[in-house]
């Protein structure tokens, strides 16, 4: 499986056929069992980023969003101004950072788990089932937003789904994984 810069790649496929496997594989967070992994030699590790499924584990609980948020702008030297700007195009309003994780709503925690990885322009984002714990006009709203906050980047999505629809929206290629063998007892 190759993966051009910015492309746009669904993986879909049953529980227990290795989607979630394949994103952590492509990440480096698990070696494969067979073959080989090649990335740009000259992109760190930190550049290969993933927005989970479940966004309240992404977050330190007894932390303040806005903590959350300024380890990862001093951690990198970026500019607090950045994230200003992102809240703008995720429709946030900066008051929620002073909460902790628990204290917003899922849409917009994923929102802000968005955010926080965005800042670091990766080169790749595994996104898996990033909108499975989302009602439904919040799941259509955060797949736009992915979309949208991803136009222009040089950035590559794999988004892992189990629904058709949400990978044939946003995705240019869909890779369909099988369902696993039977296991015997």
């Amino acid at each position: 499986m190759e993966i051009a810069s910015g492309e746009r790649v669904a993986v879909i496929g049953p529980s227990g056929s290795g989607k979630t496997t394949l994103g952590s594989i492509l990440l480096g967070l698990i070696p494969p069992d067979s073959g080989s992994i090649s990335r740009r030699p000259d992109v760190p590790t930190w550049k290969y980023q993933k927005l989970y499924q479940d966004p309240i584990a992404a977050f330190a609980p007894r932390i303040s969003l806005r903590t959350s948020l300024r380890d990862v702008v001093s951690r990198h030297g970026l500019r607090w101004g950045e994230v200003e700007e992102w809240l703008d195009r995720v429709r946030l309003r900066a008051s929620l950072l002073d909460r902790l994780p628990d204290q917003v709503s899922s849409g917009e925690l994923q929102r802000i788990a968005l955010i926080r990885v965005l800042l670091l322009r990766p080169v790749l984002l595994v996104a898996d089932e990033p909108t499975s714990r989302l009602d439904p006009i919040t799941q259509q709203e955060t797949i736009d937003l992915l979309a949208e906050c991803l136009a222009g980047l040089e950035c590559a999505l794999v988004l892992v789904t189990h629904d058709p629809a949400i990978a044939s929206n946003i995705a240019s290629r869909v890779v369909t994984l099988d369902a696993p063998p039977a296991s015997i007892r």
